[in-house]
């Protein structure tokens, strides 16, 4: 198989060259693409004779330049690889951007006996799902740890640094071109098993990116190298708490330099660490002292600091009233821990902290060339083995590694460092480019220029550069940089748990929007986790709560977000936030919004209200079809609120909320709450609600669903192609669900239920009274993004019992949706003329919803 001559990367075609056995005659003194005589083929060497014809450190040598050429339109004139996807005949989007070096055709098989196959076979993108691999290689540049358009922006914080290049197998498919990769293999695929890097035997000049060689032991020194940066350049960011709460009693802590080490009282205010970890279920996970607590004594002491905090070492657990005290202060201790050791590896406490005393990891894919230089794997990303750990899965430990300011993360492969400002992994050296955490700075002449971010100033406080990537751990904000509060911005595709974010958010300088935003979030993120007992689930939120208290009108009820203030006649911000945050989300398990009817058997936790996302278990999203996103459009309407300037047309349900515990001795509620008329958070503390009161609502008047013939569609919803931040394009390519649009009394429409049921129960459960969709808000959404259109948002009702007769007791199993076009909101100057765009009717009846 011949290698893609280097100096024709441009040659068109789905071969190159001849796809032929490259060594016909293993005697033959056939030259090399490069021009170098290829080297005999050895029958003693345990390299196969294509691997042995293989000159990786020439084609290291010389692929920057050729790289370079081509991006500068110097190889062939004067073109340059696209910077937008290339469309395939089939639909499909690629890149052509990369050199081919090699066609591994199906030598990497299970059974190859050659070393270097056997090193490339470790490192297939999308592994055992193709016959055929090729080897490309990209400039470091262009990886996933950067964003494109920021770093070139920010061309003259690394000039004086080599991009170096990397090396990715990915699947040679038929439609692509020989340059070509899949436009989302570089951010989805190459991340789950890493790049190829050269390590130099000799000193190399500074790279942008190199890789580093492991040992079997955590490079300790590192670790120590990431905390005092993050403690001489982070300032108050990594000291951060949301609150001035202390532990006042119970307070012990790991003596980790005692032999053995032992458990004391220490005051409150001694530096530690702290342990985040699953308990676990195996014998080996039950002990007292278990592999990973002792391992992380070990780290403790490794990194300088004496005591550690481990829950079950710490809480003496057969003192109950102890134990709930410190529990409550949960959130107080891991914030106020120096660093937070989190063992993201196996699945209980007697797994251990691999690369620690004795504890194994697994190895790192290395090949040495003759040369003495060595191919490395920069591993998985470590942020990938963090979401798909046991750790990401468990209820506790959400807040626990959310409220850490410092997190050393251990994962089967390497450690990962993140703290509020900086994200850092073992297996690639990187500079840590830092800018100031302000936005914006004036030069001498008092003009504002953002470049002078990165010059270092003792009196600042620094964050990681905006064009790195960013980390996992969110804070209160949404993540991305500075920018990601942007007012009027929309995020459409936020639930990808491994979408990449750049950049951190600035420390407590947040809008609103980016609250609300970084909020949904936690919740989306949390939904997933699991507890054991299912009463702990907003305790072990509460953390994740506390740390929205810098917006004090922002008021979580059972979970909901409402907005306590802000109000002009006849319109509060209570109300219409209370509506749009009960009918805003819905269960959903795929991250791919590809259908109008979503249908999840969802369970109930039946001593939280079914109107608030904790009172079910299931996966939780914000975001709806077409462009619905729960904080933009809440963000909108508290700001035109609080202006005295409500959206027209706007319509919105009159509710109370109240206490439910009468309703179980047949007894009506003696008083409710009014949330047109609660501007506070004493009312709701006082009381206590868990059920909504509606009088005469408004509800679906006709539920049958009709499909959209293709002729009349009016709404084309399409994927993007591309990657962040370089020019994507509308991919041209509709997604499945847009083929399976469905009308409600002319209205498009969407339709998710928590609980099981087909397209054509929902509509016979609605007529047979089972069901009932009541109207909570209606309005006008963001006209930019939504060329004016609005909607109806309705809560789907099932009937639990009869009260007294004539009232109903429901539970809220789901949202419908109804879009009503601009050409309709037009005519509408009031609520009433918006009520008459919607296909309701006023049912004399009194809604009790639990």
């Amino acid at each position: 198989m011949p290698v893609t001559n280097l100096r024709n990367p441009l040659k068109r075609g789905k071969d190159p060259e001849p796809r032929e056995t490259e060594h016909s005659d293993p005697e033959s003194p056939e030259r090399s693409p490069t021009g170098q005589k290829r080297r005999r083929h050895d029958p003693t060497s345990p390299l196969c004779a294509e691997c042995q014809a293989f000159d990786l450190d020439n084609y290291f040598d010389k692929a920057p330049s050729v790289l370079e050429a081509w991006r500068n339109g110097e190889l062939k004139a004067g073109v340059k690889p696209r910077s937008t996807p290339v469309r395939a005949k089939d639909g499909s989007w690629y890149f052509e951007d990369a050199v081919l070096i090699h066609y591994f055709e199906d030598r990497l098989k299970p059974d190859t006996k050659c070393p270097l196959c056997q090193f490339f076979r470790q490192m297939r993108v999308q592994p055992d799902k193709h016959e055929k691999y090729k080897l490309l290689a990209l400039p470091s540049s262009e990886s996933w740890l950067f964003q494109i358009d920021l770093l070139n922006e920010w061309k003259e914080m690394w000039d004086k640094l080599q991009d170096s290049v990397f090396m990715i197998v990915v699947p040679d498919l038929e439609w692509l071109p020989p340059m070509g990769h899949e436009h989302t293999w570089i951010e989805k695929e190459v991340p789950s098993v890493g790049m190829i890097c050269r390590l130099r035997a000799d000193e190399a000049p500074e790279e942008l990116m190199r890789p580093r060689e492991l040992r079997n032991e955590v490079d300790i020194g590192l670790v120590r190298d990431w905390l005092d940066n993050c403690m001489k350049k982070h300032g108050n960011a990594c000291r951060s708490r949301t609150s001035d709460d202390v532990v006042e009693r119970g307070f012990r802590v790991i003596d980790c330099e005692a032999d053995p080490p032992k458990v004391e009282v220490q005051p409150w205010g001694v530096p530690y660490a702290a342990l985040s970890y699953v308990w676990g279920t195996n014998p080996e996970d039950q002990v007292e002292w278990p592999r990973t607590v002792l391992d992380a004594v070990g780290a403790t002491k490794d990194i300088g600091l004496r005591y550690l905090w481990v829950d079950r070492l710490c809480i003496n657990q057969s003192d109950g009233d102890e134990k709930a005290y410190l529990v409550s202060k949960m959130a107080a201790i891991y914030e106020a821990a120096e660093v937070t050791i989190v063992a993201a590896a196996g699945n209980g406490a007697g797994h251990g902290l691999p690369g620690i005393r004795d504890t194994p990891r697994r190895p790192q894919p290395y090949y040495t060339l003759d040369s003495g230089n060595a191919l490395v794997s920069t591993l998985r990303d470590p942020r990938r083995d963090i979401l798909e750990s046991s750790h990401w899965t468990r209820g506790w430990t959400y807040q626990e590694g959310i409220l850490s300011n410092r997190r050393i993360v251990f994962t089967e492969h390497q450690v990962y460092w993140e703290c509020r400002n900086m994200a850092a992994q073992e297996s690639i050296d990187t500079k840590l480019f830092h800018r100031f955490s302000q936005v914006e700075f004036a030069d001498d002449d008092g003009a504002a220029n953002s470049k002078v971010l990165w010059k270092e100033r003792e009196d600042e406080e620094l964050v990681m550069a905006d064009f790195m990537l960013g980390g996992i751990f969110k804070g209160d904000a949404s993540s991305g940089g500075p920018f990601c509060s942007a007012e009027g911005s929309v995020h459409t595709g936020g639930d990808d748990p491994y979408r990449l974010d750049y950049g951190f958010p600035p420390h407590l300088s947040a809008t609103l929007r980016a609250q609300l935003r970084g909020l949904n979030e936690h919740i989306r993120a949390y939904s997933h986790r699991r507890l054991t007992h299912g009463t702990d689930f907003l305790p072990a939120f509460s953390g994740i709560t506390s740390m929205y208290r810098r917006f004090p009108e922002l008021y979580l009820l059972h979970g909901l977000p409402l907005y306590l203030d802000g109000s002009v006649p006849a319109c509060s911000t209570t109300q219409v936030t209370f509506a749009m945050s009960a009918s805003g989300w819905y269960h959903r398990s795929s991250i791919q919004p590809e259908t109008t009817f979503i249908s999840e058997p969802c369970s109930r936790r039946p001593h939280l209200p079914s109107w608030t996302w904790a009172g079910w278990e299931g996966p939780v999203s914000w975001r709806a079809p077409p462009a619905i996103e729960h904080c933009s459009h809440m963000t909108d309407m508290i700001d035109a609120i609080s202006a005295k300037q409500p959206p027209d047309p706007l319509w919105v349900a009159e509710f109370h909320v109240f206490n439910s515990a009468p309703l179980a001795e047949n007894n009506m509620p003696a008083r409710t709450v009014r949330l047109r008329e609660c501007h506070s958070g004493e009312a709701l503390d006082a009381e206590q609600p868990d059920a909504i009161v509606l009088q005469n609502p408004y509800v679906l008047k006709y539920s049958t669903r009709h499909p959209v013939s293709k002729s009349k569609k009016k709404w084309d919803w399409t994927a993007r192609a591309g990657r962040v931040g370089s020019r994507s394009v509308q991919s041209d390519q509709n997604v499945p669900w847009d083929t399976k649009q469905y009308r409600i009394a002319g209205r498009l429409s969407f339709v998710a239920m928590s609980v099981e049921m087909t397209e054509e129960e929902w509509t016979k459960k609605h007529f047979d009274g089972e069901l009932v969709s009541v109207l909570m808000y209606a309005t006008r959404w963001n006209p930019e993004e939504q060329s004016g259109h609005g909607g109806a948002h309705f809560m789907t009702l099932r009937k639990v019992r009869t009260f007294r007769g004539r009232t109903s007791i429901w539970e809220r199993v789901g949202v419908l949706y109804l879009v009503i076009p601009k050409v309709s909101l037009d005519k509408c100057v009031t609520g009433d003329d918006l009520l008459r765009q919607a296909p309701v009717e006023r049912q004399e009846m009194t809604v009790i919803i639990e």
